[in-house]
């Protein structure tokens, strides 16, 4: 009787949480796209200082706000070709974007692997690739692929050191590492320079654990 109330309490707290990661999941992600936003505008000022690409940069904007998904990739491709690696890594995150939402998860994954293998992209460019491919294929990479994306050293210098550090702690609750999960989040919680809404979701969390 004991074994089936435990197995019972265990399928409960998966799935809470399951949802509770869907809820700030999605969340997270809302929130990453306002900094794409931020990150675009920023790029495309230091790409028109640094190289005048002003013809590159009319045909990324004409290519973003596009309605027909396939006339933007159509155009966003040319511009992943560019030899300017401002406005071509943030083509690129875009098309990625548009993969996904078009159901082709595949593509989505080749193109961000090939973001975060492009030490000629600005490093916001490449962690918000990484992040993404963290998030999206959390349940489906082994423990060896998820530590070595998050192996660089280069990581603790990321903007998204934080969220990295949540990311990791949300692994191990997925895969029953509750001991590492619990200190991850705890060190979320004790650091003072850690956004409130990152606290805030780090404390749930650790109710699912306790």
């Amino acid at each position: 009787m004991s074994d089936i109330l435990r197995q019972v309490d265990e399928d409960l707290r998966k799935e809470r949480l399951s949802n509770l990661f869907k809820k700030y999941g999605l969340y997270t992600i809302l929130t990453l796209m306002v900094i794409i936003g931020s990150v675009i505008g920023y790029q495309v000022k230091v790409s028109v200082d640094k190289s005048n690409s002003e013809k590159l940069i009319e045909q990324y904007i004409k290519s973003i706000n596009i309605k027909d998904p396939n006339i933007s990739i159509n155009g966003l491709k040319e511009i992943t070709e560019s030899t300017n690696n401002y406005i071509s890594g943030l083509a690129q995150l875009k098309l990625s974007r548009l993969y996904l939402q078009n159901g082709d998860k595949k593509k989505n994954n080749i193109i961000l692997k090939e973001i975060m293998n492009n030490n000629d992209y600005e490093q916001i460019v490449i962690d918000l690739a990484r992040y993404y491919y963290l998030i999206l294929n959390i349940n489906d990479l082994s423990k060896t692929e998820f530590d070595d994306i998050l192996s660089n050293t280069s990581l603790k210098l990321s903007k998204f050191e934080f969220l990295f550090t949540e990311i990791r702690a949300i692994r191990g609750l997925i895969t029953n590492d509750h001991y590492d999960s619990k200190e991850l989040f705890q060190s979320l919680i004790s650091n003072p320079n850690v956004p409130l809404d990152i606290k805030d979701r780090a404390n749930k969390f650790i109710k699912l654990i306790n």
